[in-house]
């Protein structure tokens, strides 16, 4: 059974103004290939949760790459996914 992917309001925030700074710079192509990856991401999330690295200071958060440079940060609890920060 797969999990249920969560977002945190801050999470979903700092998401959004990605998306529309992307949009606005650089034109619909490259915000869509950045949702893309996004949700190619969370796909993975929902049927492999526990993929992602452990932080050292924080064991109950995960860390997940989304590009070379680009971290989700996230926690499971309950059958749930919960997306904690995107940077």
């Amino acid at each position: 059974m797969d999990y249920t992917v969560v977002w945190s309001d801050a999470a979903k925030e700092f998401y959004r103004h990605i998306a529309l700074y992307l949009l606005d710079a650089f034109g619909f192509g490259i915000a869509d290939r950045f949702t893309d990856t996004i949700n190619s991401k969370l796909r993975v999330l929902k049927t492999m949760p526990f993929i992602g690295r452990k932080l050292d200071t924080l064991r109950a958060v995960r860390k997940l790459p989304l590009q070379p440079y680009n971290m989700i940060y996230y926690a499971v609890a309950e059958r749930q996914v919960i997306i904690l920060i995107y940077t």
